[in-house]
């Protein structure tokens, strides 16, 4: 039997949490505000200049939170100290646009979620700039932030697959009773880093509550072309890869395995010219390289 948090009451609340201007911002907020209502709805900015600050309040169709440093896990925990107790917070990235009916969706999950809920989460399908690459196969979409489990509601063991921030939402009482985020991981400045929402999902289960994945409330993730690039992905998977060797979230003696096969056999795909599968071996074996990397620096 799972613990229980009680059940979440009233209307949801959403968090844009954004370190960029308000322009770069202005889709992924217009397509909230048609659905949200204004005083429901934070942009919360994180280590912004004050001008910048001020050019939000202008554009933001209800509250402006300020985090004065930089990193998303402080700005996602300041949204949650903004959150009313009771109910949940929805956490949107500000490159992610909701499909229609996404909050309504929301507010149905969480109205009828048991009180052993702790997270809900839904697809981030792409958008791409153009045609993506041949080599991009499915293997590789995690690493732009891509989720899609299917039509079907599941319960996730966050052990072995998480729903992600940039579509995600959460029992506030829960996530303030494991500390919120942990500001060790998310990216922060010019840190490229990750784990802080998986992280808050496996303490959440750790309570014993459940974490869902709901199918219909989806979002939109705006693909920049900086990303679709062999080098974007190798790096994304490096840093991943070392939150989790910080994390201890996937032993050392694994990681070692698996790089000793994933980079070997990356080169034999290259000699075939199989692009897809020469681009899956590599990325793994980046993101084993970056466990390793994590795994001998430790928690910092």
């Amino acid at each position: 039997m799972g613990a229980r948090v009680g059940s979440v009451a009233g209307t949801p609340v959403v968090a844009v949490c954004t370190n960029r201007t308000p322009p770069e911002a202005a889709e992924a907020l217009a397509a909230l505000a048609r659905e949200v209502p204004a005083d429901r709805l934070a942009v919360v900015t994180s280590g912004l200049s004050g001008d910048l600050v001020e050019g939000h309040r202008r554009a933001a169709p209800g509250p402006v939170v300020v985090e004065e440093r930089p990193g998303l896990s402080l700005a996602r925990n300041r949204a949650l100290e903004w959150a009313p107790g009771g109910g949940a917070i929805a956490y949107v990235d500000d490159d992610a646009v909701i499909a229609p009916g996404w909050w309504a969706a929301l507010q149905r999950h969480w109205a009828s979620a048991a009180g052993d809920v702790g997270a809900i989460g839904g697809p981030i399908r792409p958008r791409w700039p153009d045609s993506p690459p041949a080599w991009i196969s499915p293997p590789l979409m995690p690493a732009l932030t891509l989720l899609d489990l299917g039509e079907s509601e599941r319960e996730l063991d966050p052990r072995e697959t998480t729903v992600y921030g940039a579509n995600i939402s959460f029992a506030v009482d829960a996530l303030r009773r494991i500390g919120g985020f942990d500001p060790a991981f998310g990216h922060s400045g010019s840190r490229v880093f990750f784990s802080e929402e998986d992280e808050a999902q496996r303490k959440l289960a750790e309570l014993g509550l459940r974490i869902l994945y709901v199918p219909d409330m989806a979002v939109e993730h705006v693909i920049p072309a900086s990303r679709i690039t062999r080098r974007s992905f190798a790096r994304r998977r490096f840093a991943y890869g070392q939150s989790l060797g910080i994390r201890r979230a996937r032993p050392l003696g694994v990681a070692l395995r698996q790089l000793g096969t994933s980079g070997p056999g990356a080169l034999v795909a290259l000699a075939r010219r199989d692009e897809p599968l020469y681009m899956e071996r590599a990325v793994r074996a980046a993101e084993n390289a970056g466990v390793v990397a994590g795994s001998l620096r430790g928690r910092r």
